[in-house]
């Protein structure tokens, strides 16, 4: 079996390391079965590499499985990936094998050739060993899993294309005779007991139930042939474990190509990390579990740079044999497994593999393979929201089959950035706009300014926008806000919500801010975080995109949209000739609006009824949950009432400057204050407690009744403002 194009990718965040598990039967079982099916590919990749440098078969084989060892043990000791099985891999034998060529074309032969291939695996190793270190196995994570769907699919089909030859190739030689069937009989055996071991045999591990099976029918078959069969048919015999030189030279690294050597080693690291990666995901997929890809990297690493001071061949998981073996119910210690299997059969075992025929465990890798295959992508073509999906799945499995795994895992990356951009643009990042006229800031108003900005209310407008802001949406921004450009208006942008804005979109912000302001508008914003990637101050970083500078344009920003809706309330007001008072100046008890509908005679005698008080900037006048039955009327300064959210942290619930009110609620209903009262500029204030209204309705009552009918209409039209105030946020 080969894994030449069995795909890679990494699992989302890693989960802790789940406790050590005891050994058990499956952990032998599938480990065994696993160490079975990669001990011909072992064999067959040492054999061909270590021969480009003039080694004997015996050696090159013996090689493969000394690398398959070191791998396996130090992966499933100190990997972080259940189930997981590492041996040589055929990526790893045409990259290495192109290292050997290219470093005869340097001049090394001998043993310096095998010293700059030991350096190079050593080297990888160590790279690895970085690669976990710095975090950048996760980056793979990334990768869609129709992008795994398709991978995976691909190296299924060429699974079971690595097979055909083992199954068929007797059959389709010139010579022939029906004992060729053979090989063919014994394959379909071996599938059919795996599959029907589940129901006949359920205690049996599926993949042993086939090797045994296919294993008993290729013999008996045998036994009925008129004469011996093939060699080739079985693994043969292992090789002496004398048989390799072991070894590392280090005297000969000072006369290697370094650069040679580097670029060799880190393109080795690169592919064994995405093979091992990609494995981790497929078992994950099986154990239901979360590897770890620093440890697991890590593990590979050490287990590489052993596997090159040993003079072995390097490699990586593999995938085939980690699903072969999770298959079979090894979890914690199938890798450990496998590698004591590879060991024992180095040393003890090697006559062994003359009774394993080939032709079994082509009928494992093929069982293995179609259960790989991804069905579940031709479900997707049936429905429009998960067709592109299925398309990119075939694309992948297209390119991996008739091309390679590298090119494959950048068509499907490329695929994926490309249909994620085309779905960004497609989505707005307008969640919602809204005006002046029904959403108003905390600031409270006479009823003549509530009268002008309901009226003209729309010209202040508030865009709360979501997602990012890059080149693929920011245009399409642009667009939505056009209407509101060409027109004197007061635009605010909330970004609360936008996660981040790239260089594309800071040109369009300064495209909006100078078209509003040549048309007599202004661009303000409001809730933006530092991560967002315009810093504290947007008029800065829209001043850094052109070398015109925003001289003129007062871009503005502010912490909240409260803020920003009181300076474009204040604005509006101001043009249309009625600006509110300012908190130094003084408004009389008879311009307020709760004595509009007063007489004369009733104000001289409410103001008969109300003590005068004083107040400095940064003075609290009462705490949220102290007893209260005080009302307070502004006849001069500012004053925040406020709800404490965190011992830092508040929310402005109120805004009153002069001729306004606040305190109403523990006045009609003494009891504890509902939030706390800030001074924020020098304040004079007039008081009325419960004792007052008494006295007030004892000398005037109907002075006392004219006084309620206000507070009431005032309290209606709090309660409709927070009602409005709900039903924004429940949009959210």
């Amino acid at each position: 079996m080969s894994d030449e194009h069995i795909p890679t990718a990494e699992s989302v965040t890693a989960m802790p390391q789940p406790r050590l598990q005891s050994y058990g039967m499956g952990d032998l079982a599938g480990g065994a079965a696993a160490a079975m099916v990669v001990l011909p590919q072992a064999m067959a990749y040492g054999v061909a590499l270590f021969s480009l440098m003039g080694m004997g078969a015996a050696g090159g084989a013996l090689a493969g499985l000394v690398g398959a060892a070191c791998l396996s043990l130090v992966s499933g000791l100190f990997g972080g990936t259940i189930g997981l099985v590492s041996s040589p891999t055929g990526p790893a034998l045409v990259l290495l094998s192109g290292a050997v060529i290219a470093f005869q074309s340097a001049g090394l032969a001998g043993e310096m050739l095998f010293a700059a291939l030991m350096a190079t695996t050593v080297l990888a190793g160590l790279f690895q060993a970085a690669i976990a270190v710095s975090g950048g196995g996760r980056l793979i994570k990334f990768i869609p899993y129709p992008v795994v769907v398709g991978f995976t699919t691909g190296a299924a089909l060429l699974m079971i294309q690595s097979q055909l030859k083992p199954v068929f190739g007797s059959i389709l030689e010139e010579r022939w005779e029906a004992w060729r069937w053979i090989p063919f009989v014994t394959a379909v055996a071996t599938y059919f007991s795996i599959a029907a071991s589940s129901k006949w045999l359920p205690k049996l591990p599926p993949m042993i139930a086939g090797l045994v099976g296919g294993t008993l029918v290729f013999h008996f078959l045998a036994g009925m042939a008129p004469g011996p069969l093939p060699v080739n048919w079985v693994v043969g015999s292992l090789p002496e474990p004398t048989s390799i030189s072991v070894g590392f030279s280090i005297a000969a690294l000072a006369e290697l190509p370094v650069m040679a050597v580097l670029s060799a080693a880190l393109a080795f690291a690169m592919l064994a990390s995405l093979n091992t990666m990609l494995a981790s995901v497929i078992a994950d997929m099986v154990t239901e579990s979360r590897h770890s890809a620093l440890r697991e990297l890590f593990a590979q690493g050490v287990g590489q740079t052993l596997t090159g001071l040993l003079g072995s061949m390097g490699g990586s998981a593999t995938t085939g044999a980690t699903v072969i073996a999770v298959s079979t119910g090894a979890r914690r210690w199938a890798g450990v497994t496998a590698g004591l299997v590879f060991l024992l059969l180095v040393l003890f075992f090697g006559p062994a593999g003359k009774l394993l025929p080939i032709s079994v465990l082509a009928g494992v890798v093929i069982y293995v393979a179609a259960g790989m295959i991804g069905a579940d992508a031709f479900e997707w073509l049936r429905s429009g929201r998960t067709r592109m999906d299925a398309l990119m799945a075939l694309l992948v499995t297209i390119v991996t089959v008739a091309y390679d795994l590298v090119t494959a895992v950048g068509a499907g990356v490329v695929i994926a950035i490309a249909l994620f951009i085309r779905e960004q643009a497609k989505t707005s990042v307008v969640h919602r706009r809204s005006t002046g006229a029904h959403r108003h800031s905390v600031r409270l108003r006479t009823e003549k300014e509530r009268t002008l900005l309901e009226q003209h209310g729309g010209r202040i407008v508030i865009y709360e926008l979501r997602g990012n802001l890059f080149f693929a949406t920011a245009d399409r921004l642009f667009e939505e806000l056009l209407p509101d450009l060409d027109r004197p208006a007061w635009v605010i942008l909330h970004l609360r919500r936008v996660s981040q804005v790239d260089l594309t979109g800071i040109k369009i912000l300064h495209q909006i801010a100078t078209r509003l302001h040549v048309h007599g508008g202004q661009l303000l914003f409001c809730e933006v975080h530092r991560e967002i990637g315009l810093g504290t101050d947007v008029d800065q970083a829209l001043s850094r995109v052109s070398h015109k500078g925003t001289a003129g344009r007062r871009v503005l920003t502010f912490v909240g949209s409260d803020e920003a809706l009181e300076y474009a309330e204040n604005a509006l007001l101001t043009k249309l000739g009625s600006p509110p008072a300012a908190a130094h100046q003084r408004v009389e008890l008879a311009a307020t609006d709760l004595c509009r509908d007063m007489t004369a005679e009733q104000v001289s005698a409410l103001r008969a009824v109300l003590s005068s008080r004083t107040a400095e900037a940064g003075r609290k006048l009462f705490a949220a949950g102290e007893h209260g039955d005080e009302m307070y009327i502004v006849v001069r300064g500012e004053v925040d009432v406020r709800l404490r959210t965190t011992e830092h942290h508040y929310k402005r619930l109120a805004n009153c400057g002069p001729g306004t009110i606040f305190g109403e609620i523990a006045f009609l209903d003494p009891g504890p204050r509902t939030a706390d009262a800030f001074v924020v500029e020098p304040t004079e204030l007039l008081i009325l407690d419960r004792n007052g209204l008494e006295r007030l309705e004892r000398v005037r009552p109907d002075a006392a009744v004219s006084l309620l009918v206000a507070l009431g209409n005032t309290q209606g039209h709090h309660l409709r403002r927070s009602d409005e105030e709900i039903q924004r946020l429940a949009q959210w």
